[in-house]
């Protein structure tokens, strides 16, 4: 009885059919019975009390079910496998970033004023003046502006002017005031070129 129990037990804990298993062991059991035509008194006695179980044959059932186990887990379909997560190398790649020098560690940059280019002239009218002005040697004007006007000129080479009353005419060259071209009611020519603060008759 206990060896039919710890079958079914087993059976029931692989998720087998316990009946077959059962079945079997009393068969087994059947064929291991002496067979006895008589039996004498003391002897009666003895088969009235509860036969021990054969424990060869419950040996050989518990095998069976635990080689019957192993087969079913290796020949059972393999479930999805889980495709494991990268890890914190694999997720978080190691980034190299250059390092700049920086423009502190070799001083101040020292930055050279740029050269000045071209030339420039302005002309500032305290009376009426007959002017001509060219540039690079081409007339840019020619007219009377009247008193308290102003007249701008740049040019890349040179820049020629020529007053008819240097009196009433103020210079600026290249951001440098010359004051009066000359005297009043005298005619006067000048030519400037880059850097010059000065006239050239």
């Amino acid at each position: 009885m206990y060896a039919k129990g710890f079958l079914r037990a087993y059976a029931s804990y692989l998720s087998l059919d316990p009946a077959p298993l059962v079945e079997a062991y009393r068969a087994q059991a059947r064929v291991d019975a002496p067979l006895v035509e008589r039996v004498p008194g003391p002897i009666g006695l003895l088969d009235r009390r509860r036969r021990a179980p054969n424990w060869v044959t419950v040996g050989i059932v518990a095998a069976s079910i635990l080689l019957a186990a192993s087969l079913y887990q290796l020949l059972r379909p393999a479930g999805p496998t889980a495709t494991p997560e990268p890890g914190f190398l694999a997720r978080n790649p190691a980034t190299t970033v250059a390092q700049a020098a920086s423009p502190s560690s070799h001083g101040p940059a020292t930055t050279a004023p740029p050269a000045a280019k071209g030339v420039s002239v302005v002309l500032r009218y305290t009376a009426p003046s007959w002017t001509l002005v060219k540039l690079d040697g081409k007339v840019a004007f020619q007219g009377t502006p009247a008193a308290s006007e102003q007249r701008p000129f740049s040019a890349d080479k040179a820049i020629d002017v020529i007053l008819g009353n240097a009196g009433g005419v103020q210079l600026t060259v290249n951001g440098r005031q010359l004051g009066a071209a000359g005297q009043p009611g005298a005619v006067w020519r000048g030519s400037f070129k880059p850097g010059d603060p000065g006239a050239r008759g």
